[in-house]
């Protein structure tokens, strides 16, 4: 059985919580926050306000890291240096450059280090991969990754560094589509180079983006477009389109669709989260789930940082040619 702790007790906490309870071989015992009034909401765990006082107070095998983005890595570097293993929230890091930090950092303490993009184990995502990978409608031509959401001020008047450059590390690239970035390089492959763009069309009042478009180059005649936006009037659907040779494969309302000549079939749909905040996705399980897996039995059957790394890289590389106004080449060296 893994102790398990949980740091950061914000909105994302709460899935993490009931996915942990969810696992039979892991069990929470420990949370920490700096807000010492969630003491009484979280009685049932020993309650923490500094991070470094749990990991010497707890005999803990995993530590969850759900804190604004500025604090992952310093946080999953402490859990490191008490030789206990991370299971952190997106974004990895703020830059491609803080990532490699932690590139390290398993070997060096004999941890893992697992990195939550959930959205790599929906039902879609699996059987997208592997119609790309089996070449079922031949080979892969282009694709398209667009989402469409809605963030108001009000957004950001709750948490004032989710607009803050140095805390966030971009606006809605690294916060709300950074899975559909990193979608899109797990599915073709890797990028070799991107022109983009952002730009603030709705809100002034933040420093970060929060519209951006890309057009990415994955090599082989193989080209994409990205499309990102959180000034819509609500959160549509995230859509991810593949073109192949002889059929277009779409992941759309949690639904694949396969569009083949005349006919449309939907092969699989995703398990939905209920509630609120139903476009997190209901993987969050299966990826604490597989991490935990990996712990146990000693495998790489995770997400890695070098992994979770690379759509980073994809923001960095898409930030710099909108200052440069030339297409980038990227490479992960």
């Amino acid at each position: 059985m893994l102790n398990v702790a949980i740091i950061g007790m914000g909105t994302i906490s709460v899935i993490h919580l009931e996915a942990i309870k969810l696992c039979k071989n892991a069990k929470l015992i420990a949370v920490c926050d700096s807000d010492i009034s969630l003491k009484e909401t979280y009685s049932e765990y020993n309650f923490y306000d500094d991070l470094e006082m749990m990991l010497k107070t707890e005999k803990l095998d995993v530590v969850h890291i759900c804190l604004p983005h500025y604090l992952h890595v310093s946080a999953a570097k402490l859990c490191a240096q008490y030789h206990v293993n991370v299971f952190t929230e997106k974004p990895v890091a703020l830059t491609y450059n803080q990532a490699q930090e932690l590139f390290e950092l398993e070997k060096q303490y004999d941890i893992k280090i697992g990195v939550c993009l959930q959205n790599r184990y929906n039902n879609t995502t699996i059987e997208m991969k592997k119609i790309i990978d089996e070449k079922t409608y031949g080979n892969v031509l282009g694709c398209k990754g667009m989402v469409t959401w809605n963030r108001d001020m009000g957004y950001y008047d709750t948490k004032p560094w989710r607009g803050k450059m140095e805390f966030a590390g971009g606006g809605c690239m690294i916060n709300q589509t950074v899975h559909t970035l990193d979608l899109m390089q797990y599915l073709i492959g890797d990028v070799k180079s991107i022109k983009g763009k952002i730009a603030s069309l709705h809100l002034e009042e933040i420093e970060v983006e929060d519209t951006s478009v890309a057009h990415l180059d994955f090599g082989n005649k193989v080209t994409g477009i990205f499309f990102a936006t959180i000034s819509y009037c609500s959160n549509s659907a995230v859509e991810i389109e593949i073109i192949m040779e002889k059929a277009r494969v779409v992941i759309n309302n949690s639904k694949l669709y396969v569009y083949e000549n005349e006919e449309v079939k939907c092969i699989c749909e995703d398990q939905k989260l209920e509630g609120s905040k139903h476009y997190y996705g209901a993987s969050h399980f299966n990826c604490i789930a597989s991490f935990y897996e990996a712990i146990i039995n000693e495998n790489d059957e995770y997400i890695k940082v070098q992994q979770a790394a690379k759509p980073i890289k994809l923001i960095d590389k898409i930030v710099e040619s909108n200052s440069t106004g030339k297409r980038e080449n990227i490479n992960y060296e």
